[in-house]
Order: C-alpha cells, then structure tokens, then sequence
C-alpha cells in the first residue's frame, strides 16, 4: 500500500470513530478514551491539513470535563458541545477526501 493509501485508511480509522460519537453510537466519555487513545498510538504520518483536524479535535477532546457533580443537564450540555466539535472535524476530513 502506498503512503497515501495509509494515510487514507488511518485516518479512516479516526474517521470511524468519530461517526460513531457524531451518530450517537458511543457516549462521550467512551468517544474522549478511545480518541485520545488512538491519537496517542497513531504513528501516521498524516498530510498536514487532516493532521491540523486531527489535532484540533484531539485538543477539544482534552479539553472536555463532565466533573462528577454535574447535573445530568450539564453533562447533556457538554456533550453536546463535543459532539457539535466531533461533527465539524468530520465534515473537514470528508471535505479534504482523507477518508477514503
């Protein structure tokens, strides 16, 4: 598979997850460990306009705390928020052809 190729299916696999956030599969809490997980593991070497996504989401998932005293609206409203930064990173990786 050619570089390129890689670099496709990669950040597929980043792509994958994201929908499943975007789409309500997975809840936040799950979406934040397996996004911060597979940024940390993910030794592609990415062109730099998915990386630039990539990474600007990766910081807005770090950046996301539902400490435990908040109120299920809170939480909700949280969420959301991350969702909402999920949904534009993906739309940016489909509009950049990244995902295959």
């Amino acid at each position: 598979m050619n570089a390129s190729g890689e670099n496709k299916r990669d950040a597929a696999d980043h792509g994958d997850l994201i929908g499943r956030f975007v789409d309500r599969t997975i809840d936040a809490g799950k979406f934040e460990q397996q996004y911060l997980d597979l940024m940390k593991n993910d030794e592609a070497l990415h062109p730099d306009d998915v990386f630039a996504v990539l990474d600007k989401l990766f910081s807005e998932v770090d950046e996301y705390f539902a400490a435990p005293e908040a109120s299920p609206a809170e939480r909700r409203d949280l969420d959301e928020v991350l969702r909402r930064h999920a949904a534009a990173a993906l739309a940016r990786l489909q509009q950049l052809g990244a995902l295959g």
